[in-house]
């Protein structure tokens, strides 16, 4: 019996970015290529004018590329419009934030929300999506709290249940623990990990080699190139009893600054 192909989440050929500064032409990306298959947790790692951050923006549709592919589905993004792309961002992939971005106005449930508000696609039916979510990262009894009522780990999650209502291609998280606590970067750690034990596919950003220790596979950028591409050794794995206690941990701590 033949094996089930991988389904991709986003597969990646000869990116490509150069930037013209004043007579100079600045090569970000020299010639990236990397698959992510469906269910899989990279870290892109990379000092300072790696191409890191370019990189990002290319994965997050916030730019296009001088050159090269970059495929969601069947579809080649770098050949979209603005507007496409736009609704590409909206729609296929879910951004977890360092700040969070969470509207200050809004309440919990109505920033989970706000890619449906864009879309067009605000229902009762995804008003119970929201909820849901809401209750998914630990924040049920906190629908009607605004981002100043929140600790820094309960904005991290509003913004990981925002990621989620689109049900996106993959998770695009960039340097999502960089505001926290130990304790706190934990518990997102945590929630990461279960989500993608659930299918969910993650690519984050980050500079901590602890925090890349929890993903399957690391590419380190060195100069615009992919400098390696493998996977993590000694990765650092939650048991279902510690995600499920440090969810308990975390609840109950907020419980207690209400």
């Amino acid at each position: 019996m033949n094996a089930k192909p991988t389904r991709m989440a986003a597969v990646i050929r000869d990116l490509q970015k150069h930037y013209v500064l004043k007579s100079e032409t600045v090569r970000a990306l020299r010639g990236v290529s990397f698959d992510v298959p469906e269910g899989d947790y990279v870290a892109i790692m990379g000092p300072s004018g790696s191409g890191k951050s370019t990189l990002l923006n290319l994965l997050g549709c916030l730019d296009q590329p001088t050159h090269g592919s970059f495929l969601l589905g069947d579809e080649d993004v770098a050949q979209m419009t603005d507007d496409q792309l736009s609704t590409i961002r909206a729609s296929r992939i879910g951004f977890v934030f360092q700040s969070y971005n969470l509207i200050a106005q809004l309440s919990v449930v109505e920033n989970i929300e706000v890619p449906l508000y864009y879309m067009g696609n605000l229902t009762a039916q995804s008003r119970l999506r929201s909820i849901e979510l809401a209750s998914m990262v630990g924040l049920g009894e906190r629908l009607d709290h605004r981002p100043a009522q929140l600790s820094g780990g309960q904005q991290q999650r509003v913004a990981i249940a925002r990621s989620l209502v689109n049900d996106p291609y993959f998770i695009l998280a960039d340097e999502a623990t960089g505001n926290l606590d130990s304790v706190t970067t934990e518990e997102i750690l945590a929630l990461f990990q279960r989500l993608n034990d659930e299918g969910k596919t993650i690519i984050m950003v980050t500079h901590e080699d602890e925090v890349a220790q929890h993903a399957k596979r690391v590419i380190r950028l060195r100069d615009g190139e992919i400098q390696f591409d493998k996977p993590v050794v000694d990765r650092k794995v939650f048991t279902a009893e510690q995600i499920q206690e440090i969810a308990h941990n975390a609840d109950v701590a907020s419980r207690s600054a209400d």
